[in-house]
């Protein structure tokens, strides 16, 4: 294949670029968490976590990150259980430095995409401008997860802010009801409240369409494999024209990716469809029917874990291209 088709385009390479810096410039300045631009790898499994980090490290885009991350690698030895949220690398935990400070220097997708095939043996079927444009597409998509994740850190201060408004209330009137409690008329959500749940769909129906964009925009275009029409004909169909073409250590991360490929059919892709289709069922908590639908905190907690989930996911398929 011509050399000159292995790197993306310019301007797919200027997309790729803002993409990176804005992981590590826009969101930290606008107060996203960081734990949000972490890597943790719930979904990636013990034996695959420390190959697939040497995989990546060539092409981690920060030259101090790669240094760090290195020795983190080289320090690691068994991979030792971890509290939620805490640093994934012993390195940091063995000095005792807060996984806070850190979170960010762990963020693998923080890469020099434009190097990524630099070496590779590219299949005869890949269709390269289609794979890197896929490739923007995705990463677009997880551009607009972490800002509607912002969006709702927002909003949940404003509710803190209006709750802890109505205690004080209460504490001066001394406990005496609000005006509204003596009414006939009972209030059941406030305007916020409306709003984490429509920016907690959002971030549902984005993680959906990430896997749509990394199954059939990142890796069967670069397979060459033809799109099925369903979720479970599209990722069988993957799996049954991929697996005889990767070696040992391909199939690692392969298959891991089709275990979190199939954890969605029952979860997320479920979830998204009956929003869609049973004409937006609310969240249980405002005006939905319990039996069906998700509390507040549940929906924000499955759509975090799924956000986790789609990263190492991707990160996984990375990781496999690399491994020739």
């Amino acid at each position: 294949m011509d050399a000159k088709n292995i790197r993306p385009s310019q301007r797919q390479n200027r997309n790729l670029t803002i993409l990176v810096l804005s992981r590590k410039g826009y969101f930290t300045y606008k107060g996203l968490y960081p734990y949000l631009l972490s890597t943790y790898f719930f979904y990636i499994k013990e034996e695959a976590r420390i190959p697939l980090t040497k995989v990546l490290l060539p092409i981690i885009d920060d030259n101090n990150n790669r240094s760090i991350l290195e020795r983190a690698v080289n320090s690691q030895g068994k991979w030792e259980p971890l509290k939620a949220f805490e640093s994934s690398w012993t390195f940091f935990r063995k000095l005792g430095m807060g996984s806070i400070k850190n979170q960010q220097v762990e963020d693998l997708l923080q890469l020099d995409y434009y190097r990524l095939l630099d070496g590779m043996q590219i299949p005869d079927k890949a269709k390269l401008s289609l794979f890197w444009g896929g490739l923007v597409d995705f990463l677009v998509n997880t551009w607009s997860i972490l800002e509607e994740f912002w969006l709702v850190i927002g909003i949940e201060e404003k509710l803190k802010e209006e709750e802890k408004k109505r205690e004080e209330q209460i504490q001066n009137e001394g406990g005496t009801p609000l005006p509204e409690q003596n009414s006939p008329w009972k209030k059941l959500i406030y305007w916020p409240d409306m709003q984490l749940e429509h920016h907690l769909i959002n971030i549902l129906l984005r993680l959906r369409a990430g896997w749509d964009k990394l199954a059939d925009y990142v890796i069967a275009e670069y397979y060459g494999i033809t799109h099925a029409k369903t979720w479970e004909t599209r990722i069988n169909k993957l799996d049954r024209e991929i697996q005889p073409i990767i070696n040992d250590k391909q199939i690692m991360f392969w298959k891991n990716w089709i275990e979190n490929a199939r954890a969605i059919s029952n979860g997320l892709r479920v979830a998204r469809d009956f929003e869609l289709h049973k004409i937006a069922v609310r969240v249980k908590e405002t005006l939905g029917n319990p039996k069906y639908t998700y509390s507040m905190n549940d929906l924000e907690n499955f759509v975090l874990f799924e956000h986790f989930r789609l990263q190492e996911s991707f990160l996984l398929i990375l990781a496999m291209i690399r491994s020739v």
